[in-house]
């Protein structure tokens, strides 16, 4: 496991809590003295209360509900072993292979558009939530390559930092739209009046909320999008250890990137959670990209040779992207000898029809 990145995610879920909650508390301190005028010496450290609050309430639902709350905005239901045999035991074998402690729960969204995500604290406590159309298109190493994608974002830590940052930019994007709507739709003339009583402090106080209202949503966005582009490579290479067979991993992405299909109840808060963006996302590496180019990935598995150990794919990474630059440090690609990777399996996939008589 890369041990560096886990130990850097936890670092970095504290130090996102604190700037997302410092950038909130400020903008609610500025919206506040905005409103109320700066005649008024109580309205900034309300404002400041108020969103210290809001932050509070949305620290606690990350550290605790927070599963439930995005599971139920992608709609995902649960499945058990009696409806999805084929696609547990995948789960298992993933799990037993990644050394993961406990397995997770397993979660279907019914949409045609292939996909999937994981969610979880830890990995005592996670979930794998795949599409339906990922299971109508996947052969079995193909979602063997998926499924241990999700499970290398659990050991990683990954899912904890982005839960905890989906909710934190869900609490500043509420209070910035809250406020902005409220300047569109009367209190833009209040505001006026309030700053020309109050003189230049006013008028700069609305100047300055009404900024920090358009722009730190935007710049969570960013803080956002931008965590989750590493992220993928590094779980790509976990999945290609764990499955002794890049080339799954490969083909499952390159179907999800030719299908049709898009993820038509995927809120734009879970984006960077997806295994690719459901929104066929083609902005590469600007600072909005949820993550890295697909093709790029696919080239990179496929670039592999003869071996599936963190190492062949760092090698690997370095050929395609031509970037120097290492994603881990080398201790952490010490990874106990060559991987070598194994033949394809004979398998009948994982389809509707198979599922369907399972079930009954």
């Amino acid at each position: 496991m890369f041990w560096s990145i886990i130990a850097s995610n936890k670092r970095k879920t504290v130090i996102l809590i604190v700037l997302m909650g410092v950038l909130l508390i400020l903008s609610g301190a500025a919206i506040a003295m905005a409103i109320a005028g700066a005649y008024d010496p109580h309205a900034g450290a309300a404002g400041a209360a108020a969103a210290a609050g809001i932050w509070f309430v949305m620290l606690l639902a990350s550290l605790f509900a927070s599963d439930s709350i995005l599971l139920g905005v992608s709609r995902a239901h649960e499945v058990g072993k009696d409806v999805y045999p084929q696609l547990y035991n995948v789960v298992e074998e993933m799990v037993i292979a990644g050394s993961l402690p406990a397995m997770p729960k397993i979660y279907l969204v019914d949409d045609p558009a292939p996909n999937a995500f994981a969610m979880g604290k830890s990995p005592k406590k996670s979930c794998i939530c795949v599409t339906a159309g990922l299971l109508d298109v996947c052969s079995r190493d193909e979602l063997q390559g998926v499924v241990a994608h999700e499970i290398g974002h659990v050991l990683n830590r990954d899912v904890l930092y982005m839960t905890v940052a989906a909710t934190m930019l869900g609490s500043i994007v509420f209070m910035s739209d809250a406020y902005l709507r409220s300047f569109r739709f009367g209190s833009a003339s209040r505001l006026t009046s309030r700053s020309r009583r109050g003189g230049k402090s006013a008028g700069v106080l609305a100047f300055v909320s009404l900024i920090l209202a358009v722009l730190g949503p935007v710049f969570a966005r960013i803080l956002y999008f931008s965590i989750s582009r590493r992220r993928e490579y590094l779980a790509d290479a976990t999945s290609a250890r764990l499955t002794r067979y890049p080339e799954g991993l490969a083909s499952a992405l390159e179907k999800i990137g030719g299908s049709p299909d898009t993820l038509g109840d995927a809120p734009s808060v879970l984006l960077p959670f997806y295994i690719a963006n459901p929104n066929r996302q083609s902005l590469n590496d600007g600072i909005f990209a949820t993550h890295p180019p697909l093709e790029e990935r696919i080239g990179i598995l496929c670039a592999m040779g003869q071996g599936a150990g963190y190492m062949d794919y760092m090698k690997a990474y370095i050929k395609v992207t031509r970037r120097h630059r290492a994603l881990v440090p080398a201790a952490d690609l010490r990874d106990g000898g060559r991987v070598a990777i194994r033949p394809p399996s004979e398998d009948r996939g994982i389809s509707p029809s198979s599922v369907g008589e399972s079930a009954r």
